[in-house]
């Protein structure tokens, strides 16, 4: 990346300043030492909100290659600011997320702390800033970090949204949507689909007051909601709502078992989950050749949604969306 592009885009600056104890340019503050991060042996001081760091060149050089651009130009001494003969850099991120990112940075074992229970809101509120941070520096290897975390979480293909749905994970609908402006602000679009399709399930009242959305984003959960219902009811679970036999079957009718009332169609149409996994096989009272019929349409249509699933949301197509997050 070229430097004055990535300047303008994350608003670094360098400015004369003679003490630790001074105040920032924009600030009424006094600056201080970060307690997690000031190393006497440090290369740099990076200045965040009020917030001094004593960094290491190297070490930040050596993960993004924003940094290495960045302190690889040499300044002209009369604009060089110091902090006891220390250069310093400004940069303007939130605290919170820098700090975040150092310490992924500099604790080799700090995804550990990260553990494989953690429900999604401990998971996104550990990742956020890690990931805003590293995808602005481009610091690729915690980037690819936050992103595998997240796949736990929000699957990408087919067989992983099986694992997910067979491990009976329960998303809490003030946490999911949280997801949503995370991906789009960091280029993760692959977790949006699944991210939209758990959202579809938000009643109506609560996704129209909801304070994290988006207002197009809240029209593309209710119109995903209906073409999910329309998928469920003539692609996925055809069967229970206009059953046919295998062509080499004449005896089986539609069993009683699945006849849906308009009650159970409006539960349905409420939460669309065309993906879901039906375990009621045997309750179908099928012929083997019908059964294995209806199986075969069930397996195909899911396949299908799984397929259309960004394209309902507006994502483009799969290969789309990981040539964009990818690029």
């Amino acid at each position: 990346m070229h430097l004055a592009r990535f300047r303008d885009e994350l608003d670094i600056h360098f400015a004369l300043e003679s003490s630790l104890s001074a105040m920032a340019p924009s600030q009424n503050e006094p600056l201080m030492e970060s307690p997690e991060f000031w190393f006497s042996d440090g290369s740099i001081v990076i200045i965040v909100e009020n917030t001094a760091f004593r960094l290491h060149k190297s070490i930040l050089g050596k993960h993004s290659d924003v940094f290495a651009d960045l302190f690889s130009v040499p300044q002209p001494q009369s604009d060089l600011e110091l902090i006891d003969g220390v250069p310093v850099v400004h940069l303007q991120d939130n605290l919170q997320d820098f700090t975040d990112v150092l310490r992924a940075l500099y604790e080799p074992f700090h995804f550990d702390k990260l553990t494989p229970e953690a429900d999604l809101a401990t998971l996104i509120q550990f990742l956020s800033g890690i990931l805003r941070i590293s995808t602005k520096y481009n610091i690729i290897t915690l980037r690819e970090k936050c992103i595998m975390v997240l796949r736990t979480k929000f699957p990408s293909s087919l067989s992983a949204c099986d694992r997910l749905l067979s491990s009976g994970y329960k998303y809490v609908a003030s946490t999911i949507v949280r997801a949503i402006p995370l991906a789009r602000a960091t280029n993760v679009p692959e977790i949006l689909p699944w991210a939209f399709y758990i959202s579809t399930n938000i009643a109506h009242d609560a996704l129209l007051d909801d304070g994290v959305l988006s207002w197009h984003d809240k029209a593309l959960c209710l119109a995903g909601k209906n073409q999910l219902w329309e998928m469920q009811k003539s692609v996925t679970h055809k069967f229970m709502f206009e059953f046919s036999r295998a062509p080499t079957c004449a005896l089986c009718r539609i069993p009683p078992s699945m006849a849906m009332t308009w009650q159970r169609a409006e539960e349905l149409r409420g939460s669309p989950h065309p993906l879901m996994h039906f375990d009621g096989w045997d309750s179908l009272q099928l012929c083997v050749r019908c059964l294995d019929h209806v199986k075969t349409q069930y397996q195909k249509g899911r396949e299908k949604v799984w397929k259309a699933l960004p394209i309902m949301f507006r994502l483009g197509s799969w290969e789309e969306i990981h040539q964009e997050q990818n690029r």
